[in-house]
């Protein structure tokens, strides 16, 4: 569990280092929750350019109150696959806990 912990704390102090205000925050949370890639996904085309659409709000936000910083919607959008990383190494734990009848 400690490389995990390690991670996590890591991806933390990434993500708390872009000084994301709420409004910005939320919207990439939504980002990261509404995934097509995610197994059972009925309607991925749908999920996908809804996710599409939060990812312009997200752009057009970051653009409109921090014009100086161009570079900051790649550096939130990097932080995606540190969390997708997270979220395998977390399933990978818990399935490996023994499961009891």
């Amino acid at each position: 569990m400690g490389a995990l912990l390690d991670a996590m704390f890591d991806f933390s102090e990434k993500l708390a280092a872009l000084a994301l205000d709420t409004q910005e925050l939320a919207l990439f949370m939504a980002v990261v929750l509404l995934s097509a890639e995610r197994a059972g996904i009925a309607a991925a085309e749908a999920v996908e350019a809804l996710q599409e659409t939060l990812l312009q709000a997200l752009r057009a936000l970051l653009a409109r109150r921090r014009p100086d910083d161009a570079g900051l919607f790649a550096r939130v959008l990097l932080r995606l696959p540190d969390l997708r990383s997270l979220n395998r190494q977390h399933a990978e734990k818990l399935l490996a806990f023994p499961v009891e009848p």
